[in-house]
């Protein structure tokens, strides 16, 4: 299963405007191997409170299918809390089945100290950040606040992910009207070269096609695995009733 994730723009100290998202927002993905269909991913946006703390909790799940469950299970959920107003991360949630491995993590992020806490199997680690980083789940967001990506632009992130940080670049390729199972749509093809293993996804180059209009939201994304390419589209989407704010670079 994978749902491509690790995307974004330039991490620097942001100010609040107006997000293309907000609360209620849900996206539903349709997840394929070649042509065969092995589960759904789905994308949930929600405004709370974290310790007076206005924010975002960001959710993605992703579930084989009964078909592909009784050879390999998978049942992913992420959590990403980003803060409402710069949209830097705050805390990330990792509970991953796939097959007989199981992982567990919870990454803190002290954005005024610049060090992200890292707690998986018992043990912690304390690590430097730069300023504003992104996780593999929120970046995502952090992308769609920003101002639209052109054709032959670059933009990148800062993610730390894997105990390390990394500096992403997307380019934008092309524009293309895209059909997937939620309508058609006109959209512009991103490339993100990965240099990690995000929450459902592999090294190596990324390409993801967002809407080009206002809400830029990510209809398709495709990878190259091992064997093969996997796929994601979308299928159902729900609005937010509103959107809410925006971080600007």
């Amino acid at each position: 299963m994978w749902l491509a994730a690790a995307i974004g723009a330039a991490a620097s100290a942001s100010a609040a405007a107006e997000v293309p998202f907000g609360h209620g927002e849900r996206l539903v993905y349709e997840i394929a191997w070649f042509s065969l269909v092995g589960g759904t991913a789905s994308l949930a946006v929600e405004e709370a409170d974290q310790d007076g703390t206005p924010i975002f909790r960001l959710r993605s799940v992703a579930k084989s299918n009964s078909f592909v469950s009784m050879f390999f299970p998978v049942e992913d959920r992420i959590e990403s809390l980003v803060d409402r107003e710069t949209l830097a991360a705050l805390r990330l949630d990792v509970k991953q089945r796939q097959g007989d491995r199981r992982r567990e993590r919870v990454t803190v992020f002290d954005q005024v100290n610049h060090v992200a806490t890292v707690v998986k199997n018992g043990e912690r680690k304390m690590l430097d950040i730069p300023p504003s980083a992104q996780d593999s789940l929120s970046c995502l967001y952090y992308f769609r606040s920003l101002p639209k990506i052109g054709v032959g632009e670059t933009v990148t992130i800062d993610v730390h992910e894997s105990n390390k940080n990394w500096r992403l670049g997307i380019v934008g390729l092309n524009r293309e009207r895209v059909r997937t199972g939620a309508g058609e749509f006109d959209a512009i093809r991103v490339r993100a070269q990965v240099e990690f293993e995000g929450v459902f996804l592999d090294r190596g180059d990324v390409y993801i096609w967002f809407t080009d209009d206002e809400r830029r939201l990510p209809v398709r994304m495709e990878s190259k695995i091992k064997i093969g390419r996997i796929s994601a589209n979308l299928i159902e989407y729900e609005p937010g009733p509103r959107p809410v704010s925006q971080a600007m670079p």
